[in-house]
């Protein structure tokens, strides 16, 4: 990898002076080779190495760098470095965020990995974060230094496994950390939204049952209305209420109403005829009442009750002009603490809607990361994507995909590492989801095989498919179709090995344009433990399965 241009032109090119020295005589000769050996020697990199292999090191070229100058650019890979003195960073950089991958330090080598890899796609570059001395050999030189000396070779390779070890830590937590940000977002607009309208039937709740309080005070004060009425009244408003007394909308549990526009036509009618009604009893803003009235049920054959029961008996001793008068504005309160009071019970409804998804949520959150759970043990499957889904709510709410569940019923438990197959279940799903991008279908379904393995297959609709030329290549480490700083290539790769190596799986896929199939086959018993641990480990009764023939299938 060549470094800066720039910085390179202002060093002084220093060909290794003993090097360069061009003598007639064995002495000369014989001194330049020792000099070579002793300089050569003083590196790490080359102690241990034989005389002979020392001779063959090929001279380098000394550079120079100043804090902040940049040695390796993203991309870079035919140079080699090693530092003589001063300091080097490798910075990894994905999208706008960056990571510290390695520091070297006098005596330490790099650049040989995107050599020997041909890495011209990486995404990491080389600074000196002070004044550094370092020797550099051509991609050319390197490979006959490597070819020179087999203990070389060694050390050199030595030192690449652990840089890709480093380096493959490092994206794994970038990449759990680029998940959970993701998931975070997602979550927090999830959270939001019960969140506000729980905030916001609180405040309306205060105000409503502040207005209900001052009417029944009115109404017993001014209007004397007795116990009988009291109970008529309250029987009223049981019947006419959506709600019952735990604030539970009595309709939707009831039947799945679904309005349409002729239901709209209809409750403008319904307002119409109260508002004539009221009008016709002296209340002249009867369209302030008319919309909730309506929308509680409330029909003139029961406005028509409220007078003869409650509106009638009480002013039956008054005279003729202010029975009139005190009727309707007797009758005004009553609609206004029938009002109050049911919408006392709408508030209480919304806000045990709104505190329920937020148990939802956080229920989901503690099932999604197996939180204060051993990590072997019994995994509902099931349950391990349902939460999963709900972690990745957002993403589909706004991509507009429909979730096609096609479940087992009696699928039996498996034992496994739940934390780390919900890990597949969202890199999977994540996937599907950006493979269709906008509007399409992701099919789930499980199946148990042979009472020995469990299936998941997840299939999408995406419209390109995997091309074919890059199938073989979609489980390596850092292999990546997306642009630089999208993902990490590391997301299908972790889940292979998580299911592969860890769990003694299988996991292949088919793809073709317009669908793209994961499969995923776990085994029940987890093959990592021993026999004698197996008996604690009993998956469910399967007996009455038929062979998948039972299958639940629910879209959402």
């Amino acid at each position: 990898m060549s470094g800066n241009d720039s910085n390179k032109n202002n060093n002084a090119e220093v060909e290794i002076k003993y090097g360069n020295m061009t003598t007639d005589t064995d002495t000369n000769n014989n001194r330049m080779t020792h000099d070579h050996e002793t300089f050569v020697h003083q590196i790490r990199l080359f102690s241990g190495l034989t005389s002979q292999e020392l001779q063959s090191i090929q001279k380098g070229k000394e550079v120079w760098f100043d804090a902040g100058d940049k040695i390796l650019a993203e991309g870079e890979h035919d140079t080699f470095y090693v530092v003589l003195d001063g300091k080097v960073d490798v910075i990894l950089r994905d999208g706008s965020k960056e990571a510290v991958l390695s520091t070297y330090n006098s005596g330490d080598h790099f650049g040989e990995l995107p050599i020997i890899l041909g890495w011209a796609d990486h995404s990491c570059a080389a600074y000196a974060t002070e004044k550094s001395h370092l020797m550099e050999w051509s991609q050319e030189e390197f490979w006959r230094m490597i070819y020179s000396s087999p203990m070389l070779t060694r050390k050199i390779l030595t030192s690449m496994a652990q840089v890709l070890k480093t380096l493959e830590t490092v994206l794994q937590q970038n990449q759990k950390l680029i998940a959970l940000g993701g998931l975070a977002a997602g979550l927090a607009h999830e959270l939001n939204n019960p969140a506000a309208a729980a905030n916001r039937g609180v405040t309306q709740l205060s105000d409503s049952i502040k207005e209900w309080r001052s009417l029944v005070q009115k109404l017993n004060e001014q209007g004397s209305i007795t116990s009988l009425q009291w109970s008529y009244l309250s029987k009223l408003r049981k019947d006419t209420s959506k709600f019952d007394s735990k604030g539970t909308n009595v309709q939707e549990s009831n039947s799945n109403i679904q309005y349409t526009a002729d239901d709209a036509l209809k409750q403008s009618e319904k307002e119409d005829q109260i508002v004539e009604w009221l009008g016709s009893h002296g209340i002249n803003d009867g369209w302030k009442l008319a919309s909730d009235l309506v929308n509680f049920g409330v029909t003139i054959d029961k406005l028509n009750a409220i007078v003869t029961n409650v509106i009638l008996p009480q002013l039956a001793s008054a005279s003729r002009n202010t029975k009139i008068a005190n009727q309707n504005l007797l009758l005004e309160d009553i609609l206004k603490w029938l009002n109050a009071t049911i919408r006392v019970d709408q508030m209480i409804y919304e806000i045990k809607i709104s505190t329920t998804r937020i148990s939802e949520l956080i229920s989901a959150v503690k099932s999604y990361s197996y939180m204060d759970q051993a990590p072997l043990q019994d995994v509902n499957i099931h349950d391990g994507i349902e939460s999963t889904l709900t972690m990745l709510g957002h993403k589909l709410k706004k991509a507009d995909i429909t979730i096609v569940r096609e479940y087992e019923s009696g699928l039996p438990h498996v034992n496994a590492i739940g934390n780390e197959l919900n890990q597949v279940w969202t890199n999977l799903i994540d996937n599907a989801i950006e493979s269709i991008g906008s509007r399409g279908t992701i099919l789930i379904r499980t199946k148990n095989e042979r009472k020995s393995h469990v299936l998941v297959e997840i299939v999408d609709s995406g419209s390109q498919g995997i091309p074919e030329e890059i199938q073989p290549r979609i489980f390596e480490p850092f292999f990546t179709t997306k642009q630089l700083g999208e993902g990490t290539g590391l997301g299908l790769s972790i889940s292979h090995r998580i299911i592969v190596d860890t769990h003694k799986g299988d996991m292949r896929f088919s793809s073709k344009p317009g669908q793209t199939s994961f499969q995923v086959r776990i085994p029940i018993i987890y093959k990592g433990i021993q026999q004698k641990y197996w008996d604690w480990v009993k998956p469910e009764d399967t007996s009455s399965i038929s062979n998948g023939s039972n299958v639940a299938q629910e879209v959402d």
